[in-house]
């Protein structure tokens, strides 16, 4: 895929994502106060207004993006580098995962001793007689 096919494809993509958070966002807001609880009910299935509303911002926002040249060339330039990136197989991406869950528990397990050790430490000053 060309570049531009990716970049018109991560724009969609995003505005769909945004668009269902922005949902949830306006139900909650909609739903705060009486005046607009209607905006909340179901119009058809599971849609609502808010469903309707935040879909529409979203991909009003990402054709306002594509149509302004500065940010749709930014985007081809991004395009451009993460193809030129590149990424790690499977069986490296494994071995850095493996590596940073044993480093992750060594400094849970270091953490969890320094925090026993100071609280018995702490207690002791507090109340000696403990």
């Amino acid at each position: 895929m060309t570049n531009q096919r990716w970049v018109a494809v991560g724009y969609i993509v995003l505005a769909l994502l945004s668009g269902f958070f922005l949902e949830h966002v306006l139900l909650a807001a909609f739903g705060t106060f009486g005046v607009t609880q209607p905006l909340t009910r179901p119009l058809w299935n599971e849609w609502t207004w808010s469903s309707f509303i935040g879909l529409l911002a979203a991909f009003g926002t990402a054709f306002y993006l594509w149509k302004n040249a500065k940010s749709r060339e930014v985007s081809f330039e991004i395009a451009a580098e993460l193809r030129k990136v590149s990424w790690p197989g499977l069986a490296e991406t494994r071995a850095a995962t493996i590596a940073v869950i044993v480093a992750s528990l060594i400094a849970a397990a270091l953490l969890g001793l320094f925090d026993v050790l100071w609280q018995f430490l702490t207690d002791k000053i507090q109340n000696p007689t403990v």
